[in-house]
């Protein structure tokens, strides 16, 4: 379900223009959070010269991102869009949850070097592979979603804007 554009404020006083930044939410259903998450991000990023590996690539991060809200956070659940001059830019995963900080710090912890080949089999690396995955271009941040205004977590990504088609 699309909730609607929504007008991210812009101060003006940068020389920007007002208004130029603006965000799309979708809620995500519980049971299909994922794989909604997922058809969402391609159907809007197909439109871009994307190289097909990192479209691929921003699907498994953002399956991560929604696979863990689902797991550890209450919803409702939601995935958002912030365009520039009509371009997305950036990618966010909303729950209901308070944990920022925890993600916070797992996204910027070192990799882990594994005493054992059973340790690689412990929890933890979804948000390793997003860190890997966007080039350590994630982070976290207290937000309220958009369709009930609860405050909650938002876990954003930008999206590239290099690596384009040859």
């Amino acid at each position: 379900m699309l909730i609607e554009h929504v007008p991210v404020p812009d101060p003006g006083e940068y020389g920007r223009p007002r208004n130029r930044f603006r965000m799309t939410a979708w809620c995500l259903p519980p049971g299909n959070a994922a794989r909604r998450a997922r058809e969402v991000l391609r159907d809007q990023l197909a439109k871009l010269p994307l190289d097909p590996d990192v479209l691929d690539e921003l699907e498994i991060v953002v399956s991560e991102l929604v696979t863990n809200a689902t797991r550890y956070a209450p919803g409702p659940y939601e995935l958002r869009l912030l365009h520039d001059h009509g371009l997305p830019v950036r990618a966010e995963v909303v729950d209901a949850g308070a944990g920022t900080t925890l993600i916070e710090h797992l996204l910027n912890r070192p990799p882990p070097i594994p005493e054992r080949i059973d340790d690689l089999e412990l929890g933890g690396r979804g948000l390793r592979i997003v860190t890997e995955l966007t080039h350590g271009r994630c982070g976290t941040q207290w937000t309220r979603l958009c369709g009930t205004g609860q405050l909650g977590t938002g876990v954003w990504f930008d999206l590239p804007t290099q690596r384009h088609r040859p």
